[in-house]
């Protein structure tokens, strides 16, 4: 029995860890050590990671974990990043009287987030059973990408403009509540997976031999534009598939009107 509750805690324990480095980063950023903040963050994606594996590997795995882990992320991955952006590059940048859109666009992004995250609830209540995509950027992905950014920022001691950093937001909001498809799980087997694990594991080289402080913001864009360019990719496909049968009853109605 204290052996299947202590398997039982595990994954809770790991999900926690993950809340405890969401906060480590809130309190880092609100005291201007904006490194110490983005490793947090990428630490909290870490334990996020491996909080389900563990609870499916003890088959531990319950709604109670379910919901927990949903709350943690809206911390972990949406305040905590949202702080850290809007402290570090856009407080005072763009206020207009009581109007402030840098903090507007922070919120934006958390709002963004837990819509992503309810979303995804009621979608795995509908459908039941493994899933290969995810709809929408996760938003361990979106708060990766900021994190990081900042800590290669942060490392090189350079800056940068706090209208590229509110741009950068809006698109990271966008795709995480669009309906972009991004890869849950990597099929070694598939060619295309290949192909961009070939492609990603070059980009990280070339990052780490040439700019190594932004090899984990590498990672994460690298995922963020994978998804962009298979849908992009896909819909295109669509279109051509969907132009040729018009081709053939264009070229059909010719051959009748030379034969009448």
């Amino acid at each position: 029995m204290r052996l299947s509750r202590a398997l039982f805690a595990l994954p809770t324990l790991f999900t926690l860890s993950s809340v405890l480095m969401g906060m480590i980063s809130i309190v880092s950023a609100a005291e201007g050590d904006f490194e110490i903040g983005a490793l947090a963050i990428l630490f909290a994606v870490l334990f996020d990671s491996l909080d389900g594996r563990v609870a499916r590997l003890t088959r531990t795995e319950s709604k109670f974990g379910v919901q927990i882990d949903s709350l943690a992320d809206v911390v972990s991955f949406g305040v905590a990043p949202a702080v850290l952006a809007y402290l570090g590059f856009l407080r005072g940048r763009f206020e207009f009287g009581p109007l402030d859109l840098g903090l507007a666009g922070a919120f934006l992004f958390l709002a963004a987030g837990a819509i992503r995250l309810a979303r995804y609830n009621v979608d795995a209540d509908r459908k039941p059973g493994p899933v290969r995509t995810f709809t929408g950027l996760p938003i361990p992905g979106g708060a990766g990408c900021i994190a990081g950014l900042v800590l290669g920022l942060t490392l090189e001691e350079a800056t940068l403009g706090a209208t590229t950093m509110l741009g950068f937001l809006l698109l990271l909001s966008f795709l995480m509540v669009s309906t972009v498809k991004y890869r849950k799980k990597v099929d070694v087997r598939a060619p295309d997976t290949l192909v961009l694990l070939g492609l990603l594991v070059l980009t990280l080289l070339l990052v780490a031999a040439v700019r190594p402080a932004f090899t984990a913001f590498s990672f994460f864009a690298f995922y963020m534009l994978s998804g962009l360019a298979e849908s992009t990719l896909l819909a295109v496909v669509r279109v051509v598939r969907r132009a040729r049968p018009s081709r053939r009853v264009k070229s059909d109605a010719r051959g009748d009107s030379d034969v009448s």
